[in-house]
């Protein structure tokens, strides 16, 4: 993306199993893909994130938050560069 945003996704049904602290966002967005297109997901928008969450991913230790986004068969997106 051009715009240097980086996001990170979790599912509801992740954020429940590993008992996830959840909250409605202060600062909403619309769901775009890269070519800036809107997802068709409910009305578009991301109204949910997590509290920040302790992950050790390769060996480092991180902090981050997510968004709530329904993902399917995929439980997380890391949209975080780690190398």
């Amino acid at each position: 993306m051009d715009n240097k945003i980086i996001r990170n996704y979790i599912s509801l049904k992740a954020i429940k199993r590993l008992g996830l602290f959840y909250r409605q966002k202060r600062d909403l967005y619309p769901l775009v893909i890269i070519s800036r297109d809107l997802i068709l997901y409910r009305d578009g928008i991301i109204y949910l994130e997590t509290g920040l969450v302790k992950l050790e991913i390769k060996g480092r230790n991180v902090v981050m938050s997510f968004d709530m986004l329904p993902l399917g068969k995929d439980k997380t997106v890391l949209g975080m560069p780690f190398l």
